[in-house]
């Protein structure tokens, strides 16, 4: 079979070294995809075996052939049954963590039952915990993703004229992606949260109530499925608020532009200044040692001396509770800038910020920014113009 790119072997141990300072276990038994890949380079149907010291096991259903070919991993064999597992691992240990946080209840009983003499616990943070930290492999493969949405950005004013609906935009915007090598799938921890390319908004769209864990609302085409852009037709001084995601080899970068046919209305032009200087403030906190929760309890500070605060990160219930997320291999990484995210930055921890505020009825205005954490000033890995783009 031929390879495609693949993960490389001193890559995968730089990985396991990192998860196996955080766990508190004997061995993980990594079920879902995004971790699976990030420990073996390679998306299959199995159960990976990964102990504390050691080589891990990784035991497949479907498809064998593909693991083989695409994982530097030396103990790759299939699997027939869940119950085969006690002779393809049979010392496994005494405790075994698995991912709890995004492992279904009926997976978890099927498997675990197959090592009655272990104890099971959650082993999810020890992932979520060393993933936070990006290899140098992983930051080139999310600046690729970034220098997609920057293409992109670049293109929209291309396709902005009166009347195009929020979903023609969408379409454009997901050519240029694709064509740019965007994978094509985001992907997200939380459960049941589900995202496509992103939000593309005019006007109060960008306000329209949603439930995904994000301030940038969206009506989509349909109920059940809310996502990128509706049929509002754009208007002349609406704001547009281009909340998009970039993709190569797994890794995302986030990020977001605003336009306007026209000039937009003083407030908004007033507003996104004030959310142009508070990004700048922002980036000179994001150093290594600083602590997310104080950083995000200062912004508040900030934005609570202004009139903004009511409808700052969301208009009403869309208003979340962070200002920045970790992202990589999925949307929502550790750490994010929150309440209670106590643990000091790193270097090599990716960000999106995205400070935002809305207006009711008129709609938002905002700019998010993928950034790596390095000693001294962190790099902006979204280079293009943070400036309203004006058609």
């Amino acid at each position: 079979m031929q390879l495609l790119e693949y993960v490389p072997r001193r890559e995968l141990e730089k990985r396991w070294e990192r998860v196996r300072r955080f766990m508190e276990c004997d061995a993980l038994i990594v079920l879902q995809n995004v971790d699976q890949y990030y420990l073996t380079g390679t998306v299959q149907a199995g159960v990976l075996w990964f102990p504390r010291e050691g080589e891990p096991i990784l035991a497949v259903r479907k498809s064998f052939e593909r693991a083989k070919a695409e994982s530097a991993v030396l103990k790759i064999v299939p699997l027939r049954s869940y119950s085969d597992l006690p002779s393809i691992i049979p010392d496994p240990g005494e405790t075994l963590g698995f991912e709890l946080d995004v492992t279904p209840v009926s997976t978890y009983e099927q498997v675990a039952k197959q090592f009655k003499n272990s104890r099971t616990v959650d082993g999810s943070m020890s992932l979520r915990r060393a993933r936070a930290v990006k290899t140098d492999y992983e930051v080139d493969c999310i600046r690729r993703a970034a220098g997609q949405l920057d293409r992109v950005f670049l293109d929209i004013p291309n396709h902005l004229r009166e009347g195009v609906a929020e979903y023609e935009l969408a379409a454009h915007i997901e050519y240029v992606l694709r064509t740019a090598g965007h994978q094509g799938l985001t992907r997200v921890r939380r459960f049941n949260m589900e995202m496509y390319f992103g939000a593309v908004s005019f006007g109060d769209s960008a306000s329209y109530p949603h439930s995904f864990d994000g301030p940038v609302g969206v009506r989509g085409l349909y109920p059940a499925v809310p996502a990128m852009g509706g049929k509002k037709r754009l208007s002349r001084g609406e704001p547009v608020i281009v909340d998009i995601v970039g993709g190569y080899a797994g890794y995302i970068a986030d990020g977001t532009r605003m336009y306007s046919l026209g000039r937009l209305a003083a407030e908004l032009q007033e507003a996104y200044a004030f959310i142009l200087d508070l990004n700048a403030w922002i980036e000179e906190q994001l150093r290594p040692g600083a602590i997310p929760s104080a950083i995000y309890a200062a912004i508040l500070d900030r934005v609570g001396r202004t009139s903004y605060a009511a409808n700052f990160m969301g208009a009403g219930e869309n208003q979340v509770r962070f200002v920045a997320h970790g992202v990589g291999l999925e949307l929502d990484e550790l750490p994010v800038i929150a309440p209670k995210f106590d643990a000091p930055l790193e270097p090599n921890v990716v960000l999106a910020v995205e400070p935002k505020i809305f207006f009711p009825g008129t709609g938002g205005v905002g700019v998010e920014n993928t950034y790596l954490i390095r000693d001294g000033a962190p790099e902006r890995l979204t280079t293009a113009s943070q400036e309203i783009f004006s058609v």
